[in-house]
């Protein structure tokens, strides 16, 4: 069977990656690059194809690496076209590819390649502002509304529909956030590149920020938006943001109302909405964002405390799915797909960023990137699928 791509793990360390600084429309064009359009786009030397795998040569180079999904157009051989997940990065002009049930040897075409987005559609464009929305025919269709005309961070709205740059069914309403969530890009009014790291399947995205600093080995600020995975089926508002509520964010990232992978410890985090009550009915709710907690304080962050990392009993890593708990009703809605915190004492720098775990408790055949708060860390699902 075929890896699953519809998981994409995209980072700025990528080549051809868009650069994100503190400066107007600089997130649109990594939501661009990564949801909508691809990156590191070029024209391919040669494909050859042996026992079923094939190989991708460019003397120019190549923005791949392993398990990240290239996109091969133009190809003589239709079943070479196509999203491929990338196996092996022999060099810095070569990759490889599962080709199995294709016949040995050279493939014809004008063939091109590039770094796969993840699936979405750019349904308005203005100056410095776009909305986006899912392709999947069987996600919600909410949509994201992102103002990127500030510097150091963008506001953000989630819409159940939109004409234009105008929407109806705005989450969170004025009400609640006025003018928006706040994500933030960088803590200075400056064009110097801030590393992140978007992940998202064609429903839901997660973006990862270094806000603080160009250097940093860790990622301040976690965001999402997107259809989680949800316990109501069919549920049309099953749709969820994360954002800031004001422009403080601080430096070090413990931002409890921010960042997804903090434990709300029975508070509701004031950064989390979903379109509406599973019932379906009424305002935007307000969500907890809640984990396994066995021994940590308010505002636990996955990997700061707990059990012992490796764990003494069998030498494990344990990880947790991220729930989403509706504050109002004390209903949990369901998680979010693809990302698991930790009850382990890990701290953040047992692991450096994008690290690949495998054999984790409870996750068979399923292979984690670790990514590195400032006092701790957590994962995302590289393998997929995120949903059943």
């Amino acid at each position: 069977m075929p890896a699953d791509t519809s998981v994409k793990f995209l980072h700025s360390a990528m080549t051809g990656a868009p650069s994100l600084s503190g400066s107007a429309g600089s997130l649109i064009a990594v939501l661009d690059a990564c949801l909508v359009d691809g990156f590191g786009t070029g024209n391919v030397d040669s494909i050859v194809v042996s026992g079923g795998v094939a190989t991708v040569t460019r003397g120019a180079g190549h923005p791949m690496e392993v398990g990240a999904v290239a996109l091969i157009a133009g190809a003589g051989t239709s079943a070479i076209n196509g999203e491929k997940k990338v196996l092996s990065v022999p060099s810095s002009s070569t990759y490889t590819f599962d080709a199995t049930g294709v016949a040995d040897g050279a493939i014809s075409g004008t063939i091109t390649h590039k770094v796969a987005p993840a699936g979405w559609t750019k349904a308005f464009s203005g100056t410095n502002l776009a909305a986006y929305k899912s392709s999947d025919v069987t996600s919600t269709g909410c949509y994201l509304r992102v103002d990127d005309t500030g510097t150091t961070n963008a506001r953000t709205v989630g819409y159940e529909s939109m004409i234009d740059d105008t929407g109806s069914g705005a989450f969170p309403q004025s009400s609640q956030v006025s003018g928006g969530l706040y994500w933030p890009k960088s803590a200075a009014a400056d064009a110097t590149s801030r590393p992140w790291i978007l992940v998202g399947d064609g429903k839901i995205f997660y973006l990862l920020t270094a806000y603080s600093s160009n250097t940093s080995t860790s990622f301040d600020f976690s965001c999402l938006f997107g259809d989680i995975n949800s316990l109501k089926s069919p549920d049309a508002y099953g749709c969820a943001i994360n954002g800031n509520t004001s422009n403080s964010f601080g430096t070090n990232g413990a931002n409890a109302t921010l960042n997804m992978d903090h434990g709300d410890s029975g508070n509701a985090s004031t950064g989390l909405y979903v379109t509406r009550a599973f019932t379906g009915i009424g305002a935007p709710i307000l969500c907890r964002k809640a984990f396994p907690v066995i021994a940590g304080p308010t505002g636990f962050r996955s990997g700061t405390s707990g059990v012992a990392y490796p764990n003494g009993a069998d030498g494990g890593i344990y990880v947790a799915p991220h729930y989403v708990i509706e504050h109002n009703t004390a209903t949990y809605r369901g998680n979010t797909p693809g990302f698991y915190c930790s009850v382990q004492s890990i701290g953040a720098l047992t692991f450096s960023n994008r690290d690949t775990i495998t054999g984790v408790a409870g996750l068979v055949g399923k292979t984690l990137k670790a990514v590195n708060s400032n006092t701790g860390c957590f994962f995302f699902d590289a393998t997929g699928p995120w949903r059943s």
